[in-house]
């Protein structure tokens, strides 16, 4: 078993040092933890980052690759959900704003029916009062 640093594992296997530190992480290839003052040292067992790197160059992932790359390049199907969400962002638009006009309307229908509640209201109390006011005689105070 032979252990090499995290920069001897990038110039092998032709990856960053974030890329090795990442494939640690996510335990795709063994390592062996040397303790330091500061923390750990990782050295990784060779065997293992040869093992993924043969298993990453196998036709099956190299295909999985070629296709995720085919799909980043052509993107029609994008194109069409970019007018899809368009259209429909301005259909909501259009709603938002029928909605807007119609609050507006039956805020001012609400405020016309209080108007007209409070117009009915004092005329109600001004004859009640006219109703209740004593029948004083025009001569009465001589």
């Amino acid at each position: 078993m032979q252990l090499i640093t995290i920069h001897e594992a990038a110039d092998v296997s032709g990856k960053s040092i974030q890329t090795i530190r990442r494939m640690i992480k996510q335990k795709k290839i063994s390592v062996k933890r040397q303790k330091t003052p500061q923390g750990f040292n990782y050295l990784i067992i060779k065997e293992s980052l040869l093992g993924f790197m043969d298993q990453a160059t196998h036709p099956i992932h190299q295909a999985e690759a070629t296709i995720q790359e085919t799909s980043r390049e052509h993107r029609p199907l994008d194109a069409h959900f970019q007018e899809v969400f368009k259209a429909e962002l301005e259909r909501f638009g259009m709603t938002m704003q029928q909605l807007i006009e119609q609050n507006q309307r039956d805020k001012e229908n609400f405020f016309q029916l209080i108007k007209t509640f409070q117009d009915r209201i004092f005329s109600l109390e001004s004859h009640i009062k006219m109703i209740e006011a004593p029948k004083k005689k025009w001569w009465k105070p001589w």
